[in-house]
């Protein structure tokens, strides 16, 4: 799995909490100059995302990716190169262009679109946080400085979200862009999340199936059986 963090670190902390406040005041600021009558919401999704971002750097997992095995370094640039276009695309419609503006009140898709995005992060959070409950210290290796973390297999796939899905984290990431195209009432936002988000996170989905049976030695066939890959079964 991916190098997650589970002891306290002091640095790591109080740079964490820098950058977030820095962060902060500057999406306060800029919306604030850019759209100061209609800056209330955009303001809210900007504060969650960037606290968001913030807990998930902080405990050192990947970026926008699951953390169970290790991750990959061209899907992880890939989804860089598409996420935050997306969101300045987003940004930009709902702020100067209003190319492609939803025609309904701001507040209806802004309201629904915070509590959209507020699902998918309430599902990276928690099933970050599982993962981390679960994990076990494996001492540094001969000639290495960095503790690594073991996920016991039966643990594993007993958490409450991995039988929801085998990547829920990956399907929890899709819903947070289908809520900040909502936030911004982008009907464009909603096309590219669900044209090109929608299939890259599939693809990395796609990916760490094929790496799982490196986690799950005893119980793949089982589990791969009765729990789907992406697209939760609510039981």
């Amino acid at each position: 799995m991916s190098p997650f963090i589970k002891r306290f670190k002091t640095g790591r902390f109080i740079w964490t909490v820098l950058v977030t406040l820095y962060f902060l005041v500057f999406f306060t600021n800029f919306f604030r100059d850019a759209i100061p009558d209609r800056m209330t919401l955009p303001v809210l999704f900007a504060y969650a995302f960037v606290l968001w971002l913030s807990v998930e750097y902080y405990f050192g997992s990947p970026f926008f990716q699951s953390g169970v095995v290790e991750h990959s370094a061209l899907w992880r640039g890939v989804f860089a190169f598409f996420v935050y276009p997306l969101l300045a695309y987003s940004g930009a419609d709902f702020i100067w262009w209003r190319w492609t503006q939803i025609p309904v009140p701001i507040v209806v898709t802004g309201l629904f679109g915070l509590v959209v995005f507020g699902i998918g992060t309430y599902l990276r959070l928690g099933t970050l946080l599982s993962l981390l409950g679960i994990a076990q210290v494996r001492p540094p290796a001969r000639g290495s400085k960095e503790e690594t973390l073991v996920l016991p297999e039966k643990r594993f796939v007993a958490l409450r979200f991995q039988k929801l899905a085998r990547h829920p984290r990956y399907f929890a990431t899709f819903v947070q862009l289908v809520g900040a195209a909502l936030v911004f009432r982008s009907w464009g936002g909603l096309v590219l999340a669900v044209v090109i988000g929608l299939p890259l996170l599939l693809v990395q989905a796609r990916y760490e199936d094929a790496h799982l049976r490196d986690l799950l030695k005893n119980e793949l066939k089982t589990y791969t059986d009765s729990v789907p890959a992406f697209w939760p079964r609510f039981r």
